[in-house]
């Protein structure tokens, strides 16, 4: 199989699929007023980490270059953002729309009006703080995948990285 057919199996799935399932975790949390602001922080800075170490624990990857971290965290941050969205602005929305409650600090029911522009407003703002998360994320990612690297290999060359993803890819 070409090399992109493997990178859509072993990375661009998974990262995505279990970014969106704790961003599931992340929207319910975010929905609690007193933690709300912690967990809107830790979605920018943990989602990426989380995702990878999932995958390193359950040995659906193996050695993942600094490249490889970059991309998992960027793929997990930004769909665990759009998922964290896609639970909480609905349900804060009815929250507030049938107990006249907000919850988490942040109130969405002024800016959903069905005849204005808000709702474009409010998505392209989701969109862009997604984007924001990728960015984010990818770093963490990529400092998760620097740690990884040196605690496995301690300190491996370039010549032996490439010849053991071979490996790796030949494998599977």
């Amino acid at each position: 199989m070409p090399r992109k057919v493997k990178l859509m199996e072993n990375f661009i799935r998974p990262s995505f699929f279990l970014g969106a399932i704790l961003g599931l975790i992340f929207g319910i949390l975010l929905l609690m007023p007193f933690i709300a602001p912690l967990v809107f922080f830790l979605v920018f800075l943990v989602a990426g980490v989380i995702v990878i170490i999932i995958m390193k624990k359950t040995n659906s990857i193996g050695i993942i270059s600094l490249q490889d971290g970059c991309l998992i965290g960027a793929l997990a941050g930004f769909s665990s953002l759009l998922s964290a969205s896609a639970v909480f602005i609905p349900v804060s929305f009815l929250i507030n729309k049938i107990f006249n409650v907000y919850s988490g600090g942040f109130n969405f029911s002024k800016s959903l009006s069905i005849t204005g522009y808000d709702i474009m407003a409010v998505s392209m703002l989701v969109v862009f703080t997604a984007v924001l998360s990728a960015i984010i994320n990818a770093f963490t990612g990529m400092v998760t995948a620097f740690v990884y690297e040196k605690a496995e290999n301690k300190g491996i060359k370039f010549e032996d990285h490439l010849y053991a993803e071979q490996i790796d890819q030949s494998v599977e």
